[in-house]
Parts: structure tokens; sequence; C-alpha cells
């Protein structure tokens, strides 16, 4: 990594307010609570299959935008170490670069 990066994370947070923090001050927020920072859309005739799983861990529903994506949410849902999840949590920012991951997980050590 170049000497200077500085990562940001733009997020949305449990009531919808957008925040934007250094990554550094961001390692105590609840992202599993957060709204997810963008969405995706359903359409006739696209090539994957977008839903909803409902998270037995937490009681609430996970997003995914294909089946593979489900099947990860799933195996998630089974791993006893797993206490959060959240679906497009934040988008990472660095120089002229953003990434949002599709996903965040918690473990239960935090």
């Amino acid at each position: 990594m170049a000497t200077g990066v500085c990562f940001l994370l733009d997020y949305r947070d449990a009531v919808g307010n957008r925040v934007t923090e250094p990554l550094t001050r961001c390692w105590s927020e609840r992202f599993e609570d957060a709204e997810p920072v963008r969405g995706f859309g359903y359409f006739p005739g696209q090539r994957h299959f977008p839903g909803l799983w409902w998270f037995a861990s937490t009681g609430h529903h996970v997003g995914f935008e294909s089946w593979l994506e489900r099947d990860h949410v799933m195996r998630l849902d089974f791993d006893p170490e797993v206490v959060g999840l959240a679906s497009q949590p934040f988008r990472l920012v660095w120089d002229e670069t953003s990434h949002v991951p599709d996903y965040f997980a918690r473990r239960g050590d935090g």
C-alpha cells in the first residue's frame, strides 16, 4: 500500500444518516444494523436471481444478488461463529477508487 493512502468508509447508520469516516474510526460501528449503501434492481429477463434470505441467526432479511451469493449467506447462517450479517454495508473509498463489499459478517468474538 502506498504511503499516505487514507481509507474512508461511506455508510448509512442504523437510522439512515449518511456517514463518511476514516476507516480507523469505524471499528466499533455495528454495520449489521446499517442500511445498505446501494440496492440492486429486479427486472424481467435479468440473468441473475436477486432476493432476500431470512437470516435465522439474527431474525432479519439479508439481500443477495445471485444464487451464488445466496449460497454464501446460507453457509454463514449455519456458522455458529457468525452473530451479524449485512448486505452492501458500506463503500470503501481510497484515492479515486471505491468498492462496495457484498457482505459484512460479525463473529461472536467481535
